[in-house]
């Protein structure tokens, strides 16, 4: 009897230094395979050791160790699956918001400009009328016709999949603030807002991701028409493609970033549409990037151009400055203007002058989200 408590103490000893040990005996041979991190956001680097700092290192140091220890991702994935499978809840409520339907919506930002619990001051609101009639005229001396658009954020047009609790102020709205302020310099407004809600009754498919907070394929192509048809009036040389003109096929897909903020990216599902002209145009793609990338920001998302062969020349030039909203409405404006160059100025929204310059656009379009426009206003300048 004795013997087999001395067994069960040496078990339960090696199994309790086993598991005390599993992290540093993960953390070195890897013997689970590892998880991919699905937050949002860069995980804090490993800070280098400084012997003339020493005082910050332990703070960054822990701030590394916390977003790199073993079976962190496993533990945030368990985290999730508890809260969102067996409690009905959203794991991470400060960055997503669980909507009717399973239809998740982006907090940061996104809840506030909904809600209109910020407005801009008049001193931002200065700022922006310095800065917009500085453009005007910059176009208005180059000829260029020019177009501020604001794309819509999901809680604008799908109010009805917000949960009761989420209430709207009874006051103007930042993104009414800012298109006045832009209107009223008598510069060209398009307002996205409206566009998606009046197409979003008839169109038989839904205008945004479930799992994302960007508007699918089709809610882009809604508002390239809009855009495009506002072009062709001033450039009746403009063909404004309609649906039929592509084939236009669905197809299933995981989740998009806001289930991945939630870790449940492989458990919901989304549509992504391809839409494929049916009439071919023979387009070329500009490479490489002949423009300085924003540091520590990727050519690859900083900049898009095409151009069009053959018999096409006589088409206008279009450029656009955008958010990663603008990524989905790159392959539109491509088969409807001779050559088509798209900015992403890691989200500076800036005039860009010397790009102006080179490329010499017939249309330049200025294109933000209504939940960024605050970004906007912090880069504008008194001139």
């Amino acid at each position: 009897m004795k013997r087999r408590f001395v067994f069960s103490d040496y078990l339960l000893t090696i199994l309790f230094i086993l598991v005390i040990s599993s992290a540093e005996i993960q953390q070195w041979f890897k013997i689970l395979p590892e998880m991919p991190n699905q937050e949002n956001r860069a995980l804090n680097p490993m800070p280098g050791f400084n012997p003339a700092r020493l005082d910050p290192f332990p703070r960054l140091f822990e701030a590394y160790y916390n977003d790199h220890f073993a079976f962190r991702n496993q533990f945030m994935k368990l985290y999730a699956d508890m809260n969102f499978k067996v409690y009905n809840k959203c794991p991470y409520p400060d960055q997503v918001l669980i909507g009717h339907n399973q239809n998740l919506f982006m907090v940061p930002k996104e809840l506030d400009t909904y809600q209109r619990t910020t407005l801009f001051t008049n001193n931002e609101l200065d700022r922006i009328r310095s800065e917009f009639s500085y453009r005007k005229k910059y176009f208005e001396n180059k000829g260029i016709d020019y177009y501020v658009a604001v794309c819509p954020i999901k809680y604008s047009i799908y109010p009805e999949y917000l949960p009761w609790y989420v209430q709207v102020r009874d006051t103007i709205s930042r993104t009414d603030q800012f298109l006045d302020v832009i209107s009223g310099l008598g510069i060209e407004v398009i307002d996205l807002r409206k566009v998606l809600l009046a197409a979003k009754d008839s169109a038989s498919r839904e205008l945004f991701m479930a799992t994302d907070n960007h508007w699918n394929e089709i809610g882009a192509f809604v508002a390239y028409q809009n855009i495009a048809a506002r072009i062709a009036r001033k450039i009746p040389g403009v063909r404004v493609l309609q649906a039929n003109d592509y084939t236009i096929r669905p197809k299933r897909r995981n989740g998009g970033n806001l289930a991945h903020i939630i870790n449940m990216h492989e458990e919901m599902q989304d549509v992504q549409y391809t839409f494929t002209l049916r009439k071919s145009v023979k387009i070329s793609s500009i490479t490489p990037c002949p423009y300085k990338v924003p540091d520590n920001f990727e050519e690859i998302n900083f900049f898009k151009g095409y151009y069009m062969q053959d018999n096409n020349q006589n088409l206008p030039r279009i450029m656009i400055v955008h958010d990663s909203f603008g990524k989905f409405i790159h392959a539109y404006f491509r088969d409807s203007f001779s050559r088509s160059v798209f900015i992403w100025d890691k989200w500076q929204y800036k005039l860009n002058e010397p790009i102006v310059d080179a490329e010499k656009p017939d249309v330049y379009i200025s294109m933000t989200l209504e939940s960024l426009l605050p970004g906007l206003a912090n880069n504008c300048e008194f001139h």
